[in-house]
């Protein structure tokens, strides 16, 4: 798995001018403070939309979502705290948002592999990472 600071670096040579604002956020969703990649993983599961998280991981097509949906993957909360710290206004927000996320945690599972935290360095085999339906 790539490390989040190697994606959004990615994403700023896709000359989206969204990402610069937009790195901070992508940081703490996937691997700060606020949050992992698995534990977003289980948040669009247990929203009912697994299928769309594990398109991005996928070698295949990305899947979109849409403001409304990763609103409610999110929560309201959660929401309102990072349009925040990415200084828009929460509707703005997520309309960038859903843009970038399905690249950025694409780039993040170069091999259609999520690692799971505190099982860093066991084969991909034997941590399980298609948890993600």
């Amino acid at each position: 798995m790539r490390l989040i600071h190697e994606v959004i670096e990615d994403l700023r040579g896709r000359h989206d001018t969204e990402v610069t604002p937009l790195g901070a956020v992508l940081e703490e969703l996937l691997g700060g403070e606020r949050g992992s990649l698995p534990e977003l993983a289980d948040r669009f599961t247990q929203a009912g939309l697994g299928h769309i998280m594990a398109s991005w991981i996928g070698n295949g097509p990305n899947l979109t979502i849409g403001p409304k949906d990763l609103r409610r993957v999110l929560g309201e909360a959660r929401v309102q705290d990072m349009a925040t710290l990415a200084g828009m206004p929460p509707g703005d927000f997520l309309v960038h948002l859903a843009r970038l996320l399905p690249a950025a945690i694409h780039h993040m599972t170069p091999e259609g592999e999520m690692e799971v935290p505190g099982e860093f360095g066991r084969s991909p085999s034997a941590r399980g990472t298609s948890n993600v339906a």
